[in-house]
């Protein structure tokens, strides 16, 4: 129920939603993170709801040749990857929010997304394609919000001024392309070493 609460808040009282997210760092009590996992699980759930459900001319995946994990994983992968690298621009740069509120605020962010798809999903099954604009200016503003949401709960949590939180935002997204390339790098060396490695084995078994 408080999650709830905090997630009504964050959406029509931002500013409030996310400096409470910081009341109780000091309380000594356990982190709960269940509303951070239930919020990226509804992502995900979204997301297939979306593949399956949306009317197909309004449907931007073609669900025969889409692969489900992967589409789910786009939802998920920037929003944690935005919360590691805003948290650890932020931590650089006077920062004043721990991981854990960084994470949850960029989470409860995303409810507005969540609770306008739903329905738009639904009320595309009897739209046609000339209403695709409509569709897509309500998606537009949906996405538009959890934007505007990241920008306060990143300016109020750290207590930056506007200018500051747009630099921090600039370095975050450049923080985000690193991690991205360091782990395609590592992926690719790791798929060459186990390559190199079953030639190795097969050489040695065929010597024998």
């Amino acid at each position: 129920m408080k999650a709830l609460k905090l997630a009504a808040i964050t959406c029509f009282h931002p500013i409030v939603g996310f400096n409470y997210m910081k009341k109780d760092r000091d309380s000594g009590k356990r982190y709960n993170y269940l509303p951070v996992v239930v919020i990226l699980l509804l992502m995900v759930l979204v997301k297939i709801f979306s593949m399956y459900v949306t009317h197909y001319p309004l449907n931007s995946v073609n669900v025969r040749n889409a692969n489900v994990f992967s589409e789910c994983m786009v939802m998920v992968v920037p929003i944690v990857t935005w919360a590691v690298a805003s948290y650890a621009i932020t931590t650089i740069m006077g920062g004043e929010v721990l991981f854990r509120e960084c994470l949850t605020a960029c989470c409860y962010s995303l409810v507005p997304y969540i609770v306008i798809s739903i329905p738009m999903i639904v009320i595309s099954n009897i739209l046609d394609q000339n209403a695709a604009q409509y569709y897509n200016v309500i998606f537009g503003a949906a996405l538009f919000y959890v934007l505007l949401l990241l920008f306060i709960n990143l300016k109020e949590m750290n207590h930056y001024t506007i200018f500051k939180t747009i630099g921090v935002i600039v370095l975050s997204l450049l923080t985000m392309i690193l991690i991205w390339a360091v782990i395609a790098l590592v992926g690719a060396l790791s798929m060459r070493f186990i390559s190199f490695l079953s030639e190795v084995i097969r050489e040695i078994r065929y010597k024998i």
